[in-house]
């Protein structure tokens, strides 16, 4: 994005330019003023401190010339050391009152903007995730976290590698996995290699907190998955192999300090990366729903990690895997983090969103 213009590289996009709320920068220099008196030329740079376009002299000082006519701000003349005198600008009593109200006019923009956002969010797409994530603006959402932690109210043991999976309960799942993964053994697929695409792979951690929620996200998740496709399907009796690499560095949140006590909590410097080993795979249930397990390396820890994910096969060249799991930071010796006032709690809800474009022969991961 150049000049606050994104372009499209194949010319197919529409063009459009960021710009600030109309007439913005009226309350913007009644704010600057209510904090401090000024000059014309000095709310030139504090002005770009909001960060909403092109600021120029001119369009400060023609502002600036409607709200005094208007009552809003007055002008005072003070003596420089030499030269002219230079005016100096504060807030009227009635300029304080129209703040008021203007910011309950930005509030109110700035509901109806979090909800355009939160919107975008449910949709669940990957381009939602990743937006999410490289802007940080999870936690200032307010992201809902849903407790179904098995550590609630009880401290779960840690799980050793060499653990076996334990086998669904429910007799007749168990019977429609059998035939489904009857069915697509029975295509003639062989397994090939595809690899995770790091500019839409992402993974999102959603924690709880005496704050509330909190979210962080890191994009570049890296490896390579070898599996058999027939159908759109996996096939699973010949079972996936894969490493998935995690940029545990990369954590943010949007918040610079939650962010600095969190890394420095999980020890990021010296354990940056995440993997996760996959081992063994079955069918969930009807669709592309998955069980997975393998092992998991976190913080210098590794455990056995299970979960259900959703793996559709969009072509013949592409995969697209999502799904969550919640762990208890515990398994991994990494104490709940307490940043300041703030306690974070043990279990942390992870959500995986990856594409894996095919894997060209001669190509090395």
């Amino acid at each position: 994005m150049e000049g606050g213009t994104p372009t499209d590289a194949e010319g197919g996009a529409s063009r459009f330019e960021l710009a600030p709320p109309r007439r913005f920068i009226l309350p913007a220099i009644l704010l600057l003023l209510t904090e401090q008196p000024g000059y014309g030329y000095g709310l030139v740079p504090r002005l770009k401190e909001f960060h909403f376009g092109h600021v120029d002299r001119p369009a400060v000082y023609r502002a600036l010339a409607q709200l005094e006519n208007d009552g809003l701000v007055e002008a005072s003349a003070q003596n420089p050391r030499a030269g002219q005198a230079r005016r100096v600008y504060s807030v009227t009593a009635l300029g304080e009152r129209i703040l008021r109200i203007w910011m309950g006019v930005i509030k109110e923009e700035h509901d109806y903007l979090g909800q355009a956002l939160r919107r975008y969010q449910a949709t669940g797409t990957i381009d939602a995730v990743l937006a999410e994530v490289e802007g940080g603006w999870s936690s200032a959402l307010g992201a809902g976290w849903s407790p179904v932690s098995s550590t609630s109210g009880s401290r779960r043991r840690p799980m050793p590698v060499e653990t076996e999976l334990v086998e669904p309960a429910d007799q007749a799942a168990d019977q429609a996995a059998d035939e489904l993964v009857a069915a697509r053994g029975s295509d003639d697929a062989r397994p090939r290699s595809f690899r995770l695409d790091p500019e839409r792979s992402a993974v999102l951690i959603d924690v709880r907190s005496t704050a509330g929620p909190l979210s962080f996200g890191t994009i570049g998740v890296t490896g390579t998955i070898r599996v058999a496709v027939g159908d759109g399907l996996l096939r699973t009796d010949i079972v996936p192999t894969g490493r998935l690499t995690i940029d545990i560095a990369g954590l943010n949140s949007g918040n610079r300090l939650y962010d600095a006590e969190l890394l420095r909590r999980i020890d990021a410097r010296r354990y940056p990366t995440a993997t996760v080993d996959l081992q063994e795979c079955e069918v969930s249930g009807p669709g592309a729903r998955y069980r997975l397990a393998g092992a998991l390396t976190f913080h210098g820890v590794t455990r056995l990690a299970e979960g259900t994910v959703n793996v559709d096969a969009v072509s013949d060249r592409r995969l697209v895997i999502t799904g969550e799991q919640v762990f208890d930071i515990r398994d991994f010796s990494v104490p709940s983090p307490t940043m300041l006032m703030l306690r974070i709690f043990p279990d942390v809800r992870v959500h995986l969103h990856a594409e894996a474009e095919l894997q060209e022969l001669g190509v090395t991961s």
